[in-house]
């Protein structure tokens, strides 16, 4: 397979996972459903997550959530401006290599690994994160994108009910000692224009824990789906508890970014979906 054609079908991949039809917009989702009907479904993305009404796990999902991996860095990113977001696609020296997410809510024994990672934000600091806590959003979103081994592709993966498995941290603006120049943040301002690519290599490379580092003890999980068009019912989302700090430069970088009609891309969250009486499930308290 020449190159070329490698990166063609490289970018039909990233297009496919973003979600980018090219004909949806973060100021209609309300209509997403007419071109894409699982957006109207019963078990969709984001939500309010209600602290006091989440529940205790099952014994049979009593194993710790494991992400190994997390540390390693990538032999080079693809950070891509989709129109929609900033999307980082990692490419690994050898399959073993790539992240792993293992217990916790998923399949028991079943693991997912690592597709891509990428952002939500909003125009100003009160607002950006597709979930919200007790109804309260923060400034930007990150989510890690897993699918299951077993079923080999992302796209392959996405139409089965546990197909995908997404970590979602919050962000909230953070002091002083919080350094600007982020790993992730550098590259942003070089992908302005919608469409642009950028690789990153050797010490521009970065592992998932410089992204949002900490544990994964403390977390909330539930039954949801993709929060952009297909908006596919197939996601096991694991959103961690509390904030993590992101510097006010690196989060104004991501504002920055131009959208296909070259308008500020930002708001790019889709509003919080009913439950359904769907059980959000607490991990670690």
């Amino acid at each position: 397979m020449g190159k070329h054609h490698y990166y063609g079908l490289f970018f039909t991949a990233l297009c496919a996972l973003g979600g980018v039809h090219g004909d949806f917009s973060y100021e209609d989702p309300d209509r997403w459903a007419e071109t894409d009907p699982d957006c109207g479904g019963m078990r969709q993305s984001p939500i309010d997550i209600v602290r006091s009404d989440a529940t205790l796990p099952s014994l049979d999902h009593a194993a710790p959530l494991l992400l190994e991996g997390s540390t390693r860095k990538p032999v080079s990113i693809n950070v891509t401006n989709n129109g929609h977001t900033a999307q980082y696609t990692f490419t690994w020296n050898t399959e073993s290599e790539r992240p792993v997410l293992l217990g916790g809510p998923l399949p028991f024994a079943a693991p997912y690994v690592l597709e891509q990672m990428h952002f939500h934000w909003g125009a100003d600091n009160g607002r950006g994160s597709e979930h919200t806590f007790d109804g309260m959003a923060y400034s930007a979103e990150v989510h890690f994108v897993f699918f299951k081994r077993e079923y080999g592709t992302f796209e392959q993966a996405i139409s089965h009910e546990d197909g995908l498995a997404v970590l979602g941290v919050l962000y909230e603006i953070g002091g002083d000692k919080v350094k600007p120049g982020a790993k992730w943040a550098r590259p942003l301002p070089k992908i302005r224009p919608a469409g642009s690519t950028i690789t990153l290599e050797d010490r521009e490379v970065f592992s998932l824990s410089s992204v949002a580092g900490g544990t994964w003890l403390r977390y909330y999980s539930y039954a949801g789906s993709l929060t952009t068009p297909p908006c596919s019912e197939s996601v096991t989302w694991i959103v961690r508890d509390g904030t993590y700090p992101i510097a006010q430069k690196d989060l104004d970088e991501l504002r920055n970014l131009r959208d296909s009609n070259d308008k500020p891309l930002v708001d790019n969250f889709r509003p919080v979906q009913p439950l359904n009486g769907r059980p959000v499930v607490r991990y670690g308290f």
